[in-house]
């Protein structure tokens, strides 16, 4: 867990692609590019060796990069527009320097002969840029990548003197660089991720699995401190000097993954493929007679005193419900808290553990936490989706949550499959009585099958996200294990349709956000007859006495409710500890109707990205 951290925006991680082999690197670029356009998309460029280094950017999409070079070569196809066989390329996040074709990545030194795409932040750029100007380096960007390419030129402009130029910058960094006059791209790592995708006679750099995924048979996975010089023959990593080598990894999906499949956008899909992750995070962990099997290697003489959820985003909202079931399950001390704001503990024994949840793997204050709570003497439990990621090389163990690539930047499978980790863990560590054991997991069991039916339930949800489309603000309240599904409900309406969405806890609203409520202040209740259902219908009858218009997500048919609410949606009732899935599930379709409505660009909305890999 973190003390205090001196920048307080978060800068996600950038997608970069590289291709050294006998094909043309355009081409193959464009289309990695393409595919982790995810990871940002303000503007993007390439880099071709063919002799010399010639570049091409773009502000906006990896599309109208390829516009612009076909365009500017009057070409059918931009394939041979920019001839060369090796090259890298970049698609940007804007952090340091706005969006523009100046700034765009790949970052050239003075002389030409090094371009340098790189992810993360240089976080002393300004005084190193200063001392190279004082030295005669002339700058054209405002970007802090553009420093690394002069201290490469500065240190030989060659493969030989990255150590040297990196020995200089403070900060995360995944870096890809092309030398004139070398036929590998040098990739180096440290605190970003970064991976080598191997083929047959050729190979590729990327910045996430899918960059590599069509003509790649296996990765790697950088270490920090790594510096790799990859040709289309060879692979030679080096980590402070020494000769080292990486498992070769393979992934269990396909190109198809990162396609629509039919969809008009990746969110709709992504919200549509929940049954089946739920199926497959549930799958052989469940035994017949209701217990919960984890492939973790537990050792039950060390069982927790006391438990820490740390999440980022949506996986922080997991982590709160994580914290109401856990405490249903034991009197053991648990608490959620937010990884980028949570305080450095001091130093416990064995029983303290703390969980880390993270979509990626590589979010850059989880996998700190998971380092500080480490340090601290904890047991430190990952749960994520991706394998082989920095978490889990930095936790003891991990529950890998089978929920498959996600590509939208708005997180809806990854979100219920770690939900579904959490319920799992829980009746792992603390297995109910043998009847309500065997009833928890009958009823989780049965959650792929009401988040089916709460899909089916389409067109009252697409009325309702089309009709709040209208509105400038909205508040969405819960209580209880819901509370955290309003906050994930909030920050989806937020993320994909711009709209001003708040989150409270029903009980809070009478604390001030009152004087907001009106005719044109929608609120969404999460209400399932649970043991806080009673005290939802009080808060919402305060809120009719205010004039808002209310929409209830609710699972019984209620005449009170019903006089009251201006919709009422009845979604597939379950067990109430698990009522979060179903309400989030309505709540991420009505807000992808609500974008819709608006014209929102769904599944790349703008100032985000998908992973926040530095601080």
């Amino acid at each position: 867990m973190r003390g205090v951290v001196n920048d307080t925006k978060e800068k996600p991680v950038c997608g970069i692609a590289g291709y050294v082999g006998p094909a043309d690197a355009l081409p193959v670029l464009l289309n990695a590019l393409h595919r982790v356009e995810y990871r940002g998309y303000d503007s993007c460029g390439v880099a071709i060796l063919n002799g010399r280094i010639e570049t091409a950017k773009a502000v906006g999409y990896v599309d109208d990069l390829r516009a612009a070079i076909e365009d500017a070569n009057g070409a059918a196809s931009g394939a041979a527009a920019v001839p060369g066989s090796l090259g890298i390329g970049h698609t940007r996040w804007a952090t340091v320097g706005s969006p523009s074709k100046l700034n765009a990545h790949p970052h050239l030194d003075c002389t030409g002969r090094v371009a340098v795409v790189h992810n993360g932040s240089v976080e002393n750029h300004y005084p190193l840029r200063e001392e190279l100007r004082a030295r005669g380096h002339r700058f054209r960007s405002e970007t802090d990548t553009e420093v690394i390419a002069h201290l490469l030129e500065e240190s030989g402009g060659s493969p030989d003197g990255v150590a040297e130029a990196l020995a200089r910058v403070h900060g995360p960094y995944a870096i890809a660089v092309l030398f004139e006059g070398s036929d590998a791209i040098t990739v180096a790592r440290r605190g970003s991720p970064i991976i080598i995708g191997l083929g047959h006679g050729e190979n590729m750099v990327g910045s996430d699995v899918p960059a590599v995924l069509d003509r790649a048979h296996g990765f790697l996975h950088l270490e920090d401190g790594d510096i790799a010089t990859v040709t289309a023959a060879n692979v030679e990593i080096r980590h402070r000097g020494e000769l080292v080598r990486r498992r070769v990894h393979h992934v269990n999906w396909g190109p198809e993954d990162v396609d629509k499949g039919g969809y008009a956008h990746f969110l709709l899909k992504e919200i549509h493929e929940q049954p089946r992750v739920l199926r497959d995070t549930l799958a052989g962990r469940i035994t017949t007679d209701g217990r919960v099997t984890l492939d973790l290697k537990l050792d039950r003489r060390t069982m927790p005193e006391e438990l820490f959820f740390l999440g980022c985003g949506s996986a922080s909202h997991a982590a709160m419900v994580g914290e109401t079931f856990f405490a249903s399950l034991t009197d053991t001390r648990v608490q959620a808290l937010e990884a980028s704001e949570a305080v450095r503990p001091k130093r416990r024994g064995p029983g303290a553990w703390s969980v880390l949840v993270s979509q990626s793997g590589e979010t850059a204050d989880t996998v700190d936490a998971a380092r500080d709570a480490r340090r601290a003497g904890h047991f430190t439990l990952a749960l994520t989706n991706v394998p082989e990621s920095s978490i889990t090389r930095t936790a003891h163990a991990t529950h890998h949550l089978r929920a498959g690539q996600e590509i939208s930047v708005a997180s809806s499978k990854t979100y219920l499959a770690q939900l579904a980790g959490l319920y799992l863990l829980g009746l792992a560590l603390y297995p109910p009585a043998e009847r309500p054991r065997r009833k928890l997991a009958a009823a989780l069991r049965k959650l792929p099958e009401a988040v089916q039916q709460a899909l089916a339930m389409s067109p009252q949800l697409e009325q309702l996200g089309t009709r709040l489309a209208a509105a400038e603000h909205a508040f969405i309240i819960g209580k209880g294990i819901n509370y955290p599904t309003a906050l994930e409900g909030a920050l989806k309406f937020k993320e994909v349709a711009y709209l001003h969405a708040e989150g409270y806890a029903s009980g809070e609203l009478k604390h001030g956000p009152f004087a907001l409520l009106g005719p044109d202040t929608p609120v969404i209740a999460i209400m399932p007859r649970d043991d806080t259902y009673d005290r939802m219908l009080v808060a919402v009858e305060e809120v009719h006495s205010r004039g808002a218009p209310i929409i209830a997500l609710t699972d019984c048919d209620n005449a009170e409710l019903q006089s009251i609410a201006q919709s009422v949606v009845c979604l597939p009732p379950t067990e109430p500890m698990f009522t979060p899935v179903v309400g989030a599930v309505a709540l991420q379709l009505m807000a992808y109707y609500c974008a819709l409505a608006k014209g929102c660009p769904i599944d790349r909305p703008r100032n985000l990205a998908k992973s926040v890999t530095v601080h």
